[in-house]
């Protein structure tokens, strides 16, 4: 793979692609204090099914920091209204945030267990382990001595 298409897939996949639908910013269920239930996720293809509202909610608020984008970076939103479609597929960059939302879980689950059991590799890889909350993650240049 290219210099260049490793960074446009890392940046995909780790972007604030939840493909969720939930309320919207000032809704009375998800305004503190209250008690309401949040509208289950829908759409999801790279999550689990049975995430719950709250979760999914705290993995998009990673996503934004890690890559440094808000939700629109993925997420369509409405001419009229102004309020994100989160269960929309209209935005490729959220295609392939699911590839990268793959990925990801590929290197920790399948690879990163294969490394040996001296807690080195512990730590599971993130979004911002590549991303360090840019969009577009700078390429690796090495320093040839």
């Amino acid at each position: 793979m290219s210099r260049r298409v490793i960074p446009a897939l890392l940046a995909c996949l780790l972007s604030t692609s939840a493909i969720a639908t939930y309320p919207q910013a000032g809704d009375p269920s998800t305004a503190a204090g209250t008690d309401a239930p949040r509208a289950r996720p829908q759409n999801l293809q790279a999550l689990p099914k049975d995430i719950a509202p709250a979760q999914l909610g705290r993995l998009m608020k990673r996503y934004e920091r890690d890559l440094g984008v808000k939700c629109g970076y993925c997420h369509v939103e409405h001419r009229d209204t102004g309020k994100l479609d989160y269960v929309s597929d209209e935005n490729p960059v959220k295609q392939k945030a699911r590839v990268m939302i793959g990925m990801l879980a590929a290197i920790n689950s399948d690879y990163l267990s294969q490394l040996g059991g001296d807690g080195r590799y512990a730590v599971p890889v993130s979004c911002g382990s590549c991303h360090l909350g840019r969009a577009n993650p700078q390429p690796y240049e090495p320093v040839w001595r």
